[in-house]
């Protein structure tokens, strides 16, 4: 079973978990609100009782019944007394809802008494309603009820139920985000399987190429030697010292990639003049791009430029990044090296007129490993690990790297780090 089908299942899986809780929630509401349909009837029941039996409130509830135009904030006392009663008859229940209560006759067509936020318009009839005692239609001969209603029975029901609700939430939140986490994990695995395969794919070739010329040049050196014919020997010698300076150079690329990632790796660092090592890259590199008939300058302005750096690797850096100019500039090349130092930090920055990189890759050109293709990019050879190579070694010396670009525009990148 591949990757896609057992994510497949999963999803299917939580589907019926959501489900199977979903199904329960709702089997658990229901009996919340039967227990509290049971609660809310004995409450109003004993509030009847109460009204029904002759005292100071029941007669003041009479008084109000026989005279029904009295205006109903007279009678405030009244409903707080009702209020009272059923508040406490419904926490001795275990209910500490929220809710309204209104007198009607028992066609609960004319409303005889109700709370002072009493809305007709949000209040349902007929839920929570008893008929008061005998004693009360006696003794003002209308027949009257007490309707009690809850205001968001739902949300109250659901809240009695949040030992419930509340951990089923939370597990099914943590299955689903350990499920989006396994699926991104999977699709960046997949990705890199396949920079990697790329990366391996490149560099076959790449030490393929010097390999098969050195194997057929020391087949050549050999056979020019036997005939005696030692110039052309020599020449084939320095064709395999040559290939081969090419083969170390891929190695090295690899492995010192990789002793980075070390744990244990310390940089060597010693003060080194930066604009020192610039001109010495440079005149390595001015010969390639004077082939090509391009330009490449230099500005070197910055007066703080003595910095405690790991001399082979920062010279590393320097040639990755103009190699990179150089390569992404499928014309003349024109290429620009600054410097400046400002508030404690020093800033190198390598500008090129190249193709650019367009913004969804730009992120991407520091990850290992990582090339941008298509175009004219497939002529382009390399491995993917020059820029993360950079970020690494400038990261080791406590800067950063930053990169600007815009396709057919050309790229800089700086270099910031600390004096």
């Amino acid at each position: 079973m591949n990757r896609h089908a057992i994510a497949a299942v999963v999803l299917l899986a939580l589907a019926g978990l959501t489900f199977i809780q979903y199904r329960l929630l709702v089997i658990g509401v229901k009996l919340e609100k039967q227990r509290f349909d049971q609660r809310a009837d004995a409450a109003l029941r004993a509030v009847a009782d109460s009204l029904n039996t002759p005292g100071e409130l029941s007669e003041a509830l009479i008084a109000k019944l026989k005279v029904t135009e009295t205006p109903r904030n007279d009678w405030s006392f009244l409903t707080n007394a009702v209020d009272s009663m059923l508040s406490r008859e419904l926490q001795r229940r275990g209910v500490s809802a929220k809710f309204t209560a209104v007198f009607t006759d028992k066609f609960e067509a004319q409303i005889i008494l109700a709370d002072p936020d009493f809305k007709k318009e949000n209040f349902t009839y007929g839920r929570y309603k008893v008929p008061l005692g005998n004693y009360i239609i006696g003794s003002c001969h209308c027949e009257t009820l007490l309707h009690l209603d809850i205001n968001n029975l739902f949300t109250y029901l659901l809240g009695e139920l949040d030992y419930l609700v509340v951990p089923s939430l939370l597990c099914l939140l943590t299955i689903l985000t350990g499920l989006l986490l396994l699926i991104n994990t999977l699709r960046k695995e997949q990705k890199l399987n396949a920079i990697k395969n790329d990366f391996i794919n490149n560099l076959t070739h790449e030490l393929n190429t010097p390999a098969f010329s050195i194997s057929l040049s020391s087949k050549l050196a050999k056979e020019n030697l036997e005939k005696g014919d030692t110039l052309k020997a020599v020449q084939f010698l320095q064709i395999i010292e040559n290939e081969n300076k090419k083969l170390k150079t891929h190695i090295e690329k690899v492995l010192e990639l990789a002793s980075l990632e070390s744990a244990r790796y310390e940089l060597r660092k010693a003060d080194t003049d930066v604009h020192g090592l610039i001109a010495e890259v440079v005149a390595d590199f001015r010969p390639q791009v004077d082939s090509r008939e391009g330009r490449l300058e230099i500005s070197l302005p910055a007066e703080k430029n003595v910095l405690p750096l790991d001399t082979t690797h920062f010279k590393n850096v320097l040639q990755n990044l103009l190699d990179n100019a150089l390569k992404y500039s499928l014309g003349k090349p024109e290429i620009e090296i600054r410097t400046s130092s400002a508030d404690g930090q020093f800033r190198l920055t390598v500008t090129d007129r190249g193709i650019g990189i367009s913004p969804e890759h730009q992120r991407q050109v520091f990850q290992k490993f990582f090339r941008v293709t298509g175009g004219n990019l497939h002529k382009v050879k390399g491995f993917g690990l020059g820029l993360n190579y950079v970020q690494q070694i400038v990261k080791a010396h406590g800067g950063k790297v930053g990169l600007e670009s815009a396709p057919g525009e050309g790229t800089k990148v700086t270099v910031i780090l600390p004096v």
